[in-house]
């Protein structure tokens, strides 16, 4: 005899191929439970159908059987509409509004006049209404709701590691066996619309779509980012529809979202148990040796860029802290002709050394070089001066790390949009602040972003930071070439995954400052400003302190410690004092150049 029974594999494979008939099985149990006066509910029964997704897909191995949407997912061109699909996603722009739906369709048979009611709420399609069958828009039986319309691409910069993964491809087997075919009309996404001006990095591969999401405040803000699991299908943008030539409007990808994840650092490093107390420590010694090989054995650097990569700005008081832009300076000086002009790409093999190897270990990495064609090519600041807002270079999802690479900076002009550019990029530097520029009044937006300068010199920019590299360090990066990179060692994947969980979690903990602390710097402080006026020395400013107390907070966080301590504030002091004394030796030992703004 056979066996019917229905596994939950089953179940899952039917909900990622056809999830418009599981809505429909669902909504044809919710009527028939249901007995109030004024029909079917929407709402509520849009939370049973998100009960219903996030519960069977909570069970192991499931949420990974959804196909992934887009770039640079295999499935980019294979999606089918009607189709169950996840997409990790950024907000580009969220002024597409808020959009009227019919969410309860009540329909009549024109031949029989037999009324019934349908859930449309996760389409727009005219596909799902069977033949015979119109909706009868006069009926009072008819629910509206309102959704709000985001038009969103993949993360600029993600890396590899951190894309979502997908097991979609073992439901060919599947689907074959239960006989279950997706809802659609045959319509595949060879050719969607993507709108080039919309992604902050122009030239840059990438995907996008119209994400409609149909539960009240869950659309993130500009920037914001998710994971989107909705059902896909091609549709046509709200800022195209009324248009006088229905014909000319463009065919846009659209995920309807049932539930949105946030992305979080069990979603990035999902394999890794919590570590317990105690682990900081060793996976912070084991990250400073990593980093101290990718520097060529710099120590000191290594101290500094692992506080660089724990850095994030909060605010205290509506003050900014924690933010820590970093300059190593050191790096070997590029050729002209080196890379390809106007590419968001790093051409040095020093610089594309270290930034191949942060890649590794952080979720996003977004490389500027400052070759002058590209700087006064681009714009960097999102602008909506046209109607619509264009994305900008900066505009980028929160934790993004800048590598900026000024070794290829060469002798030219910098045109005006050249200096607009990199005015933008310091205010990012300085106040964590992106400009959105808008018809009538530009408008500052708070960013989170952590920007590293690699140089020869001193930057052009002013950054929080500032390091020579060791002689060693500076001979190793100028002895690097594409050949003796690839015969790097890399990081076991245990290793690495678990400096990747470390970096996360350390970045997002929360932190503190007890009053005992803060008033026995304020002392100190006093104390040494006291002592060098005495002496006749230079005496610490106020910005000097501003910096020692952020590198002492990186480092009791570089320990999984939740507060500041005394031992932290006297290891900052000492590390800053052996920087200071470094880079007075290393200018000195330099010959005054234009490649260093210093001298």
């Amino acid at each position: 005899m056979a066996n019917n029974t229905i596994t939950t594999a089953d179940l899952v494979s039917e909900l990622v191929s056809a999830p418009m008939k599981v809505i429909d099985r669902l909504f044809d149990n919710y009527k028939a439970t249901t007995t109030t006066d004024d029909g079917p509910k929407s709402r509520e029964f849009n939370q049973t159908v998100q009960d219903h997704f996030q519960g069977l897909l909570s069970k192991p191995g499931a949420f990974e059987r959804i196909p992934v949407f887009g770039y640079p997912s295999s499935n980019a061109t294979k999606t089918k509409s009607g189709s169950l699909v996840r997409f990790r996603c950024m907000v580009q722009d969220p002024s597409y509004g808020e959009e009227l739906h019919l969410s309860v369709a009540q329909l009549v048979n024109s031949a029989t006049g037999e009324t019934k009611q349908v859930f449309s709420h996760y389409t727009d399609a005219d596909h799902v209404i069977e033949e015979g069958w119109e909706v009868d828009y006069g009926s009072p039986s008819n629910v509206f709701t309102e959704r709000d319309v985001a038009y969103c691409v993949s993360i600029p910069g993600q890396n590899e590691w951190a894309q979502l993964g997908s097991s979609a491809a073992v439901l060919e087997d599947t689907l074959g066996s239960l006989n279950i075919g997706a809802q659609s009309t045959g319509e595949s996404s060879d050719l969607p619309l993507v709108d080039e001006k919309k992604y902050p990095l122009r030239g840059c591969e990438h995907s996008a779509a119209l994400v409609k999401f149909h539960s009240p405040g869950r659309a993130p803000q500009v920037a914001g980012t998710v994971d989107v699991v909705g059902i896909y299908e091609l549709g046509h943008s709200p800022k195209e529809q009324g248009g006088s030539d229905a014909s000319a409007q463009g065919r846009w990808p659209c995920i309807h979202a049932i539930f949105v994840c946030d992305i979080t650092v069990d979603t990035l490093v999902p394999d890794l148990p919590q570590p317990v107390a105690g682990e900081h420590i060793g996976r912070r010694n084991m990250t400073l040796v990593h980093l101290g090989l990718v520097l060529g054995g710099d120590d000191l650097a290594a101290h500094y860029l692992l506080l660089h990569l724990l850095s994030k700005t909060v605010a205290v008081q509506d003050v900014k802290v924690g933010k820590f832009s970093l300059n190593l300076v050191g790096f070997p000086l590029s050729s002209k002709d080196q890379a390809p002009a106007g590419t968001f790409t790093l051409s040095s093999p020093a610089t594309r050394w270290v930034s191949g190897m942060l890649a590794q270990l952080v979720p996003r990495c977004v490389e500027i070089p400052f070759e002058l064609k590209t700087v006064n090519s681009s714009t960097f600041l999102p602008s909506a001066e046209s109607g619509d807002l264009q994305a900008g270079v900066l505009q980028l999802a929160a934790d993004t790390e800048i590598i900026c690479d000024e070794t290829c900076l060469h002798e030219g002009t910098l045109d005006e949009r050249g200096l607009r550019n990199l005015q933008a990029l310091q205010s990012v530097i300085l106040d964590q602040t992106v400009t959105y520029v808008y018809p009538f009044q530009p408008i500052n937006m708070a960013t989170n972003l952590r920007v590293l300068v690699l140089s020869n010199g001193k930057s052009i920019l002013e950054n929080d930071c500032d390091l020579y590299l060791s002689e060693t360090a500076a001979a190793f990066l100028a002895s690097i070439h594409d050949e003796s990179a690839a015969s790097f060692m890399p990081l076991d994947p245990m290793h690495t995954e678990q400096i990747r969980q470390y970096l996360e979690l350390a970045r997002h903990m929360e932190f503190s400052v007890p009053t005992e602390v803060s008033n026995a710097i304020s002392d100190e402080y006093a104390a040494l400003r006291r002592e060098a006026h005495e002496k006749g020395e230079k005496m610490m400013t106020q910005a000097e302190l501003s910096l020692i107390v952020t590198v002492a907070r990186l480092i009791s966080i570089s320990k999984g410690e939740p507060e500041l301590t005394s031992a932290s504030w006297k290891e900052a002091m000492a590390l800053e004092a052996r920087r200071v004394e470094r880079n007075t030796q290393a200018k000195a030992a330099r010959p005054a150049t234009s490649a260093d703004p210093s001298k």
